[in-house]
């Protein structure tokens, strides 16, 4: 602001040195004038002397005399004009001066702004300097950053595959638990190893629940879920063994009820054994052996009556009727 003023401050005193010469010009314009008028009334006082000549060519004493009024009275004005111009002329030249005054002290206040508009600008080339560092910092800061957002989010992405592993293996749990129920319900002489096993199985569930629980509340805490997990795949390992167990104690029993049948007699003992093929059997084509169950109904079929049913779109249940899809099967072991 003070840099615009100081640039507009010498056009003040050029404006008004203008009005002041233009002032002068008339002055010296009606003096001119003042000594013409002056001339022309000697001259016709000299040519006509102490009379005029009026319009009908005879002189007369009375119009000369308005005629000097007239004239006398046009000289007081000009005089009057002479004298207030000069008057103006002098007040432009005082004002004049005070301009002058004004103008060399804005001189002086310039020289000092430009002074002060130096050692400004060298701070701000210092400012500029300290900018430029700053923008650097904050670049390396921003780097940085971005450098921890991507850890962050591999951190993240690992958390997230290790959760969808445990909720995996806990699908898992899940489905042996169905299946073990199933051998349970089919097989009478493996009872007692498959409380065994569920005992076990409700454990490997409540430590998996644990984990879940961690998992989900302390990311954190990823190096202990994969410690806990890695002793529910040992627990599991233990289950795999039992139901091996269960399996070959199954297996014994088909072995004896084979040998059931060739040796026993047409009474009950024959019946039983009739009654056991039909639990064994597919309920849909009677001819092949329950090997899958669907897990939305926990009904037992065949695997060539199941996939029949997938193949065709026909995918209820022959029992219940209940819908199902290719991930609702699940095979057994008898």
């Amino acid at each position: 602001g003070d840099d615009d003023t100081h640039m507009k401050s010498p056009a003040q005193p050029a404006a008004g040195e203008s009005e002041t010469a233009r002032k002068v010009v008339e002055l010296q314009s009606a003096r001119e004038e003042v000594d013409r008028l002056q001339q022309r009334i000697k001259k016709y006082e000299d040519i006509l002397g102490g009379a005029v000549v009026d319009e009908h060519g005879s002189i007369s004493e009375d119009a000369k005399t308005n005629e000097l009024a007239a004239k006398q009275k046009r000289v007081d004005e000009l005089v009057l004009e002479r004298d207030g111009l000069e008057r103006t002329s002098a007040m432009m030249e005082r004002e004049l001066q005070t301009i002058c005054d004004s103008f060399a002290k804005l001189e002086e206040q310039n020289t000092s702004k430009v002074w002060d508009l130096s050692a400004k600008e060298q701070a701000v080339g210092r400012v500029v300097a300290e900018k430029c560092k700053y923008e650097e910092k904050f670049i390396g800061l921003n780097k940085e950053r971005e450098a921890q957002r991507m850890a962050n989010q591999a951190l993240r992405n690992q958390n997230a595959k290790q959760l969808e592993h445990i909720k995996a293996i806990e699908e898992r749990d899940r489905a042996l638990a169905q299946q073990l129920s199933l051998v349970g319900g089919e097989a009478e002489k493996a009872t007692q190893a498959w409380q065994a096993t569920q005992t076990q199985l409700q454990e490997a569930q409540q430590r998996s629940q644990e984990l879940e629980d961690q998992a989900r509340g302390l990311e954190e805490q990823v190096r202990i879920a994969t410690q806990a997990l890695n002793e529910r795949t040992e627990s599991l390992g233990a289950v795999e063994h039992d139901r091996r167990r269960v399996q070959e104690a199954l297996d014994a029993a088909n072995r004896q009820l084979g040998e059931a049948e060739k040796t026993a007699d047409q009474t009950g003992l024959a019946k039983l054994c009739a009654d056991y093929k039909t639990l064994l059997k597919c309920t849909t084509c009677q001819t092949n052996f329950k090997s899958h169950v669907l897990l939305r109904c926990m009904h037992v079929f065949c695997k060539q009556c199941i996939d029949s049913r997938i193949e065709t779109r026909q995918r209820k249940c022959p029992t219940c009727s209940e819908p199902f899809g290719a991930k609702d099967v699940r095979q057994i072991y008898l």
